[in-house]
């Protein structure tokens, strides 16, 4: 039987905070009574950080651990905030720093807007109430003041929060299990906010202290890094920024309608009115394949009104019909050929956007939305109890979006063959003579509907038994619940049974360092 899971887990990623450590516990300790919570530290630490946090975790059961050394603190902070929340047992998740600028005495207050209702609680230093006075110098007030209003300006999800770069958060774990955030930096909370739409977002004021200990971990290096993440966030996030990437589709046509327009009408010799068809045509259908391929990339395979169709249908009308006739005014005036087609343009422009305002302000549609979706959830928790599970996620039947924890190949294969799997990771790569000792195991469950796979829901559970085959029995019952509930909320973009999967697993083995663990349908 795994054992219970907390109410609350507390990630704290930690980075040479050997003098603070002693106070922030102590302060922990006391916000965190009677609340149930573990507290989970990833560690980066060159001093005498570690041994501390060894010395902490063998005194305090509810303390975890896990200290990180070499290719693992790879990409800094970010990936750290990223392992702890992994780790995290809890039905809710905090993130705070160590340095005691984020005071832990909050937690209560985060905790219980959560529980009134919110899926994400924002610790927010510009919300009534709340100070950023710990931040140093002008300078520090005016970069994160401008970086926030960068964010909001780019993402309309990140004007959910006041404070969108804040990094003292607290959400339900629902939303971030199966979601592979990808932060550069420090600024998990706008991953979380773009990557999970549809959140229901409460602030709370923070005051934000000044450094206990140590010193700060901003540089000129993270800004760049900053720069990178709102980039990442922009171009590789289906349907984020979609009113922004609408512009820049139609700025991007423009800068071929104009030249092929000249072209024609002027070394060409074509008479204008003629000449603008094939510009117009050449600009139309540029603007198409981005359209398509980035700023609805979230809405190709789904059939509704507003979806990608009747935007391009209108597109194609509304500029067509006023660009045109716009411009053959135009050419009955003394203006050169080029500057009547800007003209036109800016007015064809105008009126896309008009006629396609509903278009661009589409919710966007991605696997995360299950996140929040209640039936999925409810499901979802069902079966982790029927399976004994610490948790339970699910992940989409195609492969856009893979598990932190199980190897590619074998959902892979699971996808492929509609067959449950167990997954099985020994403690460590050494045989161990203490018995009971813990075991990471994991269940993979199609979900089947009609014969077309809706999704793959993975069990997690950390415990000195790991699953069975008849665990495996169990939540292929327990699953078929799932098929509905996951179709009722728009997100299974379902596989036939005769579809091909690529890469398929090829071995059997599924247990680090034992034998051939079963998988079975």
């Amino acid at each position: 039987m795994a054992n219970p899971a907390p109410r609350l887990s507390v990630v704290i990623p930690t980075r040479n905070e050997a003098e603070s450590l002693a106070a922030l516990w102590a302060r922990l300790e006391t916000s965190l009574a009677g609340i149930g919570a573990e507290v989970c530290f990833v560690d980066d630490s060159d001093d005498v950080t570690p041994a501390r946090l060894t010395a902490l975790q063998a005194a305090h059961p509810e303390v975890r651990c896990l200290l990180r050394t070499g290719a693992e603190r790879a990409g800094g902070l970010s990936t750290a905030v990223v392992a702890g929340l992994h780790m995290a047992r809890g039905d809710l998740v905090c993130v705070m720093d160590a340095d005691l600028q984020h005071p832990p005495e909050l937690i209560p207050e985060m905790l219980a807007a959560a529980e009134a209702g919110a899926d994400l609680v924002v610790a927010s230093r510009y919300v009534s109430g709340g100070s950023a006075g710990g931040l140093a110098g002008l300078a520090r007030h005016l970069v994160s003041r401008g970086s926030g209003l960068v964010a909001q300006i780019l993402f309309k999800e990140a004007r959910q929060s006041t404070d969108p770069l804040s990094g003292y958060f607290l959400c339900r774990r629902r939303l971030i299990d199966g979601i592979e955030f990808r932060p550069v930096g420090f600024k998990i909370l706008l991953e979380l906010l773009v990557c999970v739409p549809g959140l229901r977002v409460v602030d709370v004021p923070l005051r934000f202290q000044a450094r206990a200990a140590g010193t700060s971990k901003a540089s000129a290096r993270q800004g760049v890094l900053f720069l990178h993440h709102l980039a990442s966030l922009f171009c590789r996030v289906d349907g984020s920024a979609r009113i922004w990437k609408f512009g820049l589709v139609g700025v991007s046509g423009l800068g071929l309608f104009l030249p092929a327009l000249w072209a024609l009408a002027g070394p060409g010799h074509l008479p204008p009115l003629l000449a603008f068809l094939p510009a117009f045509a050449l600009s139309y259908a540029w603007n198409t394949v981005w359209n398509r391929a980035w700023t609805f990339a979230d809405q190709r395979r789904r059939h509704r009104p507003g979806g990608v169709r009747g935007f391009l249908t209108r597109a194609l009308l509304a500029t067509f019909l006023v660009m045109y006739p716009a411009f053959a005014l135009l050419c009955l005036t003394s203006l050169p050929v080029i500057a009547s087609g800007a003209l036109a343009a800016g007015a064809g422009m105008a009126a896309n956007g008009l006629a396609n305002r509903r278009s661009t302000r589409l919710a966007p549609t991605i696997w995360g939305q299950v996140a929040v979706d209640t039936a999925v959830r409810l499901g979802l928790n069902r079966l982790a109890q029927a399976v004994s599970a610490d948790r339970a996620i699910a992940l989409p039947p195609d492969a856009t979006m893979t598990s932190s924890t199980v190897p590619s190949e074998l959902l892979a294969r699971v996808r492929q063959s509609r067959r449950g799997a167990i997954w099985t990771e020994s403690a460590s790569h050494r045989p161990q003579r203490r018995r009971g000792i813990d075991l990471t195991s994991h269940l993979l469950l199609p979900v089947v509907d009609a014969e077309r796979l809706t999704g793959i829901v993975v069990c997690e559970r950390r415990a000195a038994r790991p699953f069975d085959a008849a665990d495996l029995e169990t939540g292929l019952h327990a699953v078929d619940e799932l098929a509905e509930a996951l179709a009722r909320a728009g997100l299974a973009l379902s596989i036939p049974r005769d579809a091909q999967i690529s890469d398929p697993a090829r071995g059997e083995r599924t247990e680090d360092g034992a034998a051939d663990a079963p998988v079975t349908g």
